[in-house]
């Protein structure tokens, strides 16, 4: 057992010392894609303007309520959510998506992890230049509150240790390739992302909105990107969702990490 971690550690470690070149892994990953385009990166952002404009509309228009405060929530919820829900979208191709890569090359495994989580925390950064962007458009921009600077090291800790285990049981267990993305998609709408837990809320909505990690992690970044400070039991959530994450990944990786190659 000692022997797993060590060898765990030695990975974690060159890993790290890789970061020039999974860094550069990640934004060549970004930029080729939209290589030769007319708007070239700005269709990264095209997702999250669509989704906050429409249902900004819904929301906001029909349902009578202030577009110029609706569409600033709406759009920061979208925006981080996108960094969030990574656990449950893009983690499932760690090391599926570079079987290849694998099966070739001695890299350390914690290389194809930190990637990954670089590419989707790049794209983040981008669509945060949109954000701010949209918020001084709509005549309501504020000054992100300092909470941001503790709020988004624990979400990319958070996303690195979970999106370790979600990649390992991706390679293992094939099915949840395809069926993570749906979990995603429900997770969304279940989370309030675009939606007000209004009034006093009991039962099972309690729970949605009280103890689910995604709000939590969600809020202690879009609250300071909106100028607010996030209340104190949502910094508790998202610190008990990194604990327990690096915990998992501390039990799950060391002894199971050589068989990922026999997986992918």
């Amino acid at each position: 057992m000692s022997s797993d971690f060590n060898k765990a550690g030695k990975d974690l470690r060159n890993g790290l010392k890789l970061y020039k070149v999974w860094f550069h892994q990640a934004y060549h990953g970004i930029s080729s894609k939209y290589k030769n385009t007319a708007l070239g990166s700005l269709w990264i952002a095209g997702s999250m303007v669509a989704t906050s404009l429409s249902l900004s509309l819904v929301f906001g228009l029909i349902m009578g309520q202030n577009l110029h405060e609706v569409l600033p929530r709406i759009m920061a919820g979208i925006l981080v959510y996108g960094l969030v829900g990574y656990v449950l979208g893009e983690a499932v191709e760690i090391f599926l998506g570079a079987a290849g890569t694998i099966k070739n090359h001695a890299y350390p495994f914690t290389f194809y992890v930190f990637e990954n989580v670089t590419r989707s925390v790049l794209i983040f950064l981008h669509n945060l230049i949109v954000f701010f962007f949209a918020l001084v458009c709509v005549q309501n921009f504020k000054v992100p509150h300092w909470s941001v600077l503790l709020g988004l090291p624990i979400v990319i800790v958070t996303i690195l240790s979970w999106g370790c285990v979600m990649g390992m049981l991706a390679a293992r267990f094939r099915d949840l390739r395809f069926l993570m993305p749906y979990i995603s998609q429900l997770v969304f709408f279940v989370t309030p992302i675009f939606w007000y837990p209004a009034g006093k809320v009991e039962g099972w909505r309690k729970v949605i909105i009280d103890y689910n990690p995604f709000f939590g992690l969600v809020e202690v970044i879009r609250d300071p990107l909106l100028g607010n400070a996030p209340p104190m039991h949502l910094w508790v959530l998202a610190l008990v969702t990194m604990i327990s994450g690096l915990l998992v990944s501390a039990l799950v990786f060391p002894p199971l990490r050589r068989r990922i190659p026999f997986w992918v």
